[in-house]
């Protein structure tokens, strides 16, 4: 048997059971596992039988979450964030029968669905700031599995098709990849350790792999990021900050190949005004028409996959997808508008913001705590700023690829809340600490 197999089932099998006999957090490990080591859509898997591998893992973990229950009770209400996505969710349920295509909308209704018990997991087995960081190991260890396996395999033209769930685009490939590097990034802020070696050399790869998606939207998402970077800096990381955006900038010179740079000329119009490349040409022809299928229900939307179902009637034939008669959104933005109205559009936007908005909370010294708590609070703070420029990042990508499928914002909702919560804690230790000295100096 394959030795790749042999490490799914024997990983698969151990996490599931750590679940139980430890830390329900094991079963996230085993989610991620699920995520990047995709056995149905991978040569070694084929020999499994069909099993929803994933689906299972997180049913065993929310057993093992219930078996466990800490004594604070469940932590999923208590985040505003949840309670956007509670509405978004059943704006889109209530939409079902009203949709274009009902039996397209219901994907998408269990889709999101799938994504609201997964932010219910993570943030009942997430419990520590070890416990965090340690899932976004696991993220960059299986973010540069992809990467590795796509580089071996790649035989020229954008590295894509390698066998990912949902991300079969080079585009969408290359925003799970950026959001990847920005969460990660940050874990090397802290004090240097052993692991960081680990760390770098994942980001390394995963940074490579980016680069050969050859994606524009991606590119230029990063490099809008990246100047947020500069004015977001973590407490007492300037130059660290400093030290990696200038790596930052040699490692993308060294990786901005040729047929990247066409790629970005394409994007100039030429002496009639007219984009020179016709995939950047379409997408602006294709958001002046969802702007006209947004018209005929403004309010709740055509469904899921509007756009899609739409095209030829709004679309002229020359722009669509080779071979299938129609044009699917490449702007999340206007997926939402088209597909869910303006107030499931303004429902996502709202969660975005909300989320976002994390990043200008809590920055005050925390200087009467004991010095480990400092230190987590320090380490809390670089990794709430790499989170929500993750977030921030995947959703300008969305700009030129519609990402509203994919699972990285999802993560960054689950992620961002925990960490804001576990500074707050911090902050009301060190409030209570403050209140006890002037009492007594009194």
């Amino acid at each position: 048997m394959n030795a790749t197999l042999l490490f799914y089932l024997s990983a698969y099998a151990f996490g599931l059971w750590k679940a139980f006999v430890s830390r329900p957090v094991w079963g996230v490990y085993v989610y991620f596992l699920c995520f990047y080591m995709h056995a149905p859509s991978q040569w070694w898997g084929k020999s499994l039988p069909e099993f929803r591998w994933a689906m299972v893992a997180s049913l065993v973990t929310i057993v093992a979450i219930i078996l466990n229950t800490p004594r604070r009770g469940f932590r999923f209400f208590g985040f505003r964030e949840n309670w956007l996505l509670i509405a978004l969710f059943l704006l889109v349920s209530i939409q079902t029968p009203f949709a274009l295509v009902p039996e397209f909308h219901k994907e998408y209704v269990f889709l999101l669905f799938k994504f609201i018990m997964f932010i219910f997991i993570v943030q009942n087995t997430v419990w520590t700031a070890k416990d965090l960081e340690r899932v976004i190991w696991v993220n960059l260890f299986g973010g540069a599995y992809l990467a590795y396996m796509g580089m071996s395999m790649h035989t020229g033209g954008r590295l894509e098709g390698i066998g990912t769930p949902g991300m079969e685009s080079a585009n969408q490939l290359g925003q799970q990849f950026a959001v990847l590097i920005f969460a990660g990034g940050y874990l090397l802020l802290q004090k240097f350790r052993l692991s960081h070696v680990f760390v770098s050399i994942a980001l390394c790869f995963i940074l490579m792999a980016l680069f050969m998606t050859e994606s524009r939207g991606v590119l230029a998402a990063m490099a809008v990021t990246g100047l947020l970077a500069a004015i977001f800096i973590p407490q007492g990381k300037r130059g660290k900050v400093a030290t990696f955006g200038a790596l930052s900038i040699v490692a993308a010179s060294l990786l901005m190949g040729p047929q990247i740079i066409a790629r970005f000329q394409g994007v100039e119009q030429d002496n009639l005004g007219e984009m020179k490349d016709a995939s950047a040409q379409s997408r602006v022809v294709i958001i002046k028409s969802q702007w006209e299928m947004s018209k005929s229900s403004p309010v709740f939307g055509h469904g899921h996959r509007g756009t899609l179902i739409l095209s030829p009637d709004y679309i002229d034939e020359k722009y669509f997808a080779h071979g299938t008669g129609h044009r699917a959104s490449h702007n999340v933005v206007m997926a939402f508008l088209v597909d869910h109205g303006f107030v499931g559009l303004g429902i996502y936007l709202i969660l975005i913001v909300t989320c976002a908005w994390r990043i200008w909370l809590i920055k005050r010294p925390v200087d009467l705590l004991p010095e480990k708590m400092q230190q987590e609070f320090v380490f809390l703070s670089s990794l709430k700023v790499g989170c929500t420029l993750a977030l921030v990042c995947f959703f300008l990508s969305g700009m030129g690829s519609n990402n509203k499928k994919l699972e990285g914002d999802i993560w960054m909702f689950a992620f961002i809340p925990l960490v804001s919560a576990r500074m707050h804690r911090i902050v009301r230790k060190q409030e209570r600490l403050e209140e006890m000295e002037v009492k007594e100096s009194l």
